[in-house]
């Protein structure tokens, strides 16, 4: 672990995103009756490493699309896209591998999504997630199993493993705004968040 971390740290200064495509965290201003629904691939707040939304859209925004997105000794992906309408939002994040959690040596999935929608009232909304191929694994340590991922995770389900917490499918509504994570990764100090969609619902 610390071995990993340490080598994180060393590289953040000079961490590459390769082909990836990085937007602004705020959407424009868009009309009162339209939703600020958003989505985005990849985020990461804390002491070792900060990812700012990668591949943000607003809603009544142009997809966003980003290639292959690396930063070494932490995270690879493949490529992402992410929608966003008045009615829902989308994110996929292709080829994840998250390195260095805790005890355990990588997180693996072929492809995260995430999806919230409104209904056509705009007074509710639900979200989903879908998590093809994936796996928690640690080689490295002997007799540790290989965990695979629920292709259609309940929303908050939870796997903790220690100091390492995993959550698929969270789902959060704050403020009457839905937010949907396909899968997030928390450690003391640090979090990850994968394909990420929100939709706000009307204020009641």
């Amino acid at each position: 672990m610390n071995r990993i971390l340490s080598s994180v740290v060393k590289v953040a200064g000079s961490l590459a995103l390769v082909g990836g495509a990085m937007a602004a965290a705020a959407g424009p201003a868009g009309a009162k009756t339209s939703p600020p629904n958003s989505a985005y691939g990849i985020s990461a707040f804390g002491s070792i490493i900060t990812i700012h939304p990668v591949a943000y859209t607003g809603v009544d925004e142009t997809p966003q699309v980003s290639g292959p997105v690396v930063y070494p000794g932490f995270l690879t992906t493949g490529g992402i896209v992410d929608r966003a309408k008045r009615l829902q939002a989308y994110s996929q994040v292709g080829a994840v591998k998250v390195y260095g959690l805790s005890q355990v040596e990588q997180l693996n999935a072929s492809m995260v999504s995430s999806t919230c929608r409104l209904s056509f009232s705009r007074d509710d909304a639900f979200g989903f997630a879908t998590i093809q191929g994936g796996s928690i694994v640690a080689p490295d340590i002997p007799g540790f199993p290989s965990i695979p991922l629920i292709r259609n995770p309940a929303p908050n389900t939870v796997i903790n493993l220690g100091s390492l917490k995993v959550t698929l499918n969270k789902q959060t509504d704050v403020g009457s705004t839905l937010t949907v994570t396909g899968i997030y990764v928390s450690i003391p100090g640090q979090n990850l968040s994968i394909a990420v969609s929100r939709c706000r619902q009307n204020l009641r």
